[in-house]
């Protein structure tokens, strides 16, 4: 076989996040998110099964399988052929990447909803936001809208780009730069786990212009003002408690929020490329006003999304795979050493995650067929509570996915945003 990243590999290897994720990943944490599109009409599963297969050969990174080897786990081509399922009560369950046949993505529907899952392990969110646009786009066309041009929109027929497959954070490594120094552990939601498997979900609805009019009022980015509601949220939570309660959850709150780095270091990946920022407040100081949030969240991110600040943040992503000691510690040690790590390593040092993918765009011909895009983040059963956001026509989207039964912190997040005079529908479930 060639170890070649290209349309003609029979096998590649993962990516440096990927290797991470397929190692850590289990029923606690099947790090699965997903993207959903409301349509205006109940899905035609054999439409979509057909626009699926159309599809497919244009994400040849995507049609593949995960195997173990000796040292890592590798990409091996699946010749099966990806099916439409029905959609599940409890959304992003795990996934047996392992077993033979199956694909480390799926696509399921409800009623006229059209939904796809995927493992962090094969891309992150703009690989698969491009896969959905693909889907539905297709879906579209085969029943009968009339497309002039597709625009940015991936399109069966078209040729896959090399670059697509590479993996980015190797690409800009630089061996002499100094890694980041780690955080202590952050606050973490005090609540019991639900079982696993069983998570909910809560979206907020909000005008896309009335939030970002209040963002801006406060001269911040719309993910930056987001952040700070949901450090406050948690500050509030904390000081909620009676005060020998308080000193034991007395810690620093920070909150990841990935960042897309193609948008500093170009490339046409694929898979996993993502770097964060990871601003925060420590309430052992003082109880923090809105104001000192957003004004700590704003600088912390703007000194923190910098390429010379997220070269270090790839240089200790990449330094553990390259290690010649590490890749020789055969794949079940691996596994079983990441896995005690990595708590107390990653997610630990957070409380909670907030990503934002922005506007999503489609050729104007299909935008009355289209009534919602829907972004769904991966669940964590550290940080209990996480959220990803997304804007759709003039409506924006906010997902709290929880693996806990109290939904205190969501409706302190929505309850804010109302007392700010922006008005927020509320929907349970996907």
């Amino acid at each position: 076989m060639e170890d070649k990243e290209s349309p003609y590999s029979v096998w590649y290897k993962l990516d440096n996040m990927a290797n991470l994720m397929s190692l850590i990943a289990r029923n606690r944490m099947p790090y699965i998110f997903r993207f959903s599109a409301g349509m205006d009409r109940p899905i035609k599963l054999s439409i979509l099964q057909e626009a699926l297969s159309n599809i497919m050969p244009r994400f040849p990174y995507y049609r593949v399988n995960l195997k173990p080897g000796f040292f890592w786990n590798y990409w091996d081509v699946n010749m099966a052929n990806p099916r439409v399922i029905a959609d599940s009560r409890y959304i992003c369950q795990k996934m047996p990447l392992y077993h033979k046949g199956i694909f480390p993505f799926r696509v399921r529907a409800f009623q006229n909803r059209i939904a796809c899952e995927f493992h962090h392990a094969i891309t992150d969110g703009t690989g698969g936001l491009i896969f959905l646009k693909a889907l539905v786009t297709e879906y579209l066309v085969l029943s009968g809208v009339k497309l002039s041009d597709p625009g940015d929109i991936f399109r069966p027929g078209q040729e896959p780009d090399l670059e697509e497959y590479e993996d980015g954070s190797k690409r800009y490594y630089q061996k002499r730069i100094p890694i980041p120094d780690s955080p202590i552990q952050g606050f973490q939601l005090p609540y019991r786990l639900l079982p696993p498997g069983i998570n909910q979900v809560i979206t907020g609805i909000l005008p896309l212009k009335e939030a970002l009019a209040l963002a801006k009022s406060y001269g911040v980015t719309l993910t930056e003002f987001f952040a700070a509601i949901y450090i406050d949220c948690l500050q509030e939570l904390i000081f909620s408690y009676p005060e020998k309660k308080q000193r034991k959850l007395m810690k620093p709150i920070r909150i990841f929020i990935p960042v897309n780095a193609r948008n500093l270091f170009p490339s046409k990946t694929m898979r996993n490329f993502f770097v964060y920022g990871s601003p925060g407040i420590d309430p052992r100081l003082g109880r923090y006003d809105f104001q000192e949030i957003l004004t700590e969240v704003h600088h912390q991110m703007r000194g923190a999304i910098n390429k010379k600040r997220m070269n270090m943040q790839i240089r200790r992503a990449v330094r553990s795979e390259l290690n010649p000691f590490i890749r020789i510690v055969p794949l079940p040690f691996k596994k079983i050493t990441t896995r005690l790590a990595f708590p107390s390593l990653g997610e630990n040092q957070h409380s909670g995650v907030i990503t934002n993918l922005g506007p999503v765009n489609f050729p104007d011909e299909l935008h009355p067929y289209i009534k919602d895009v829907q972004f769904f983040p991966a669940s964590s059963y550290v940080m209990k509570t996480t959220c990803a956001v997304l804007s759709y026509q003039d409506k924006l989207y906010i997902n709290f996915l929880s693996v806990i039964k109290e939904t205190n912190l969501e409706k302190l997040f929505f309850r804010r945003l109302r007392k700010m005079g922006i008005p927020v529908k509320i929907q349970n479930g996907r």
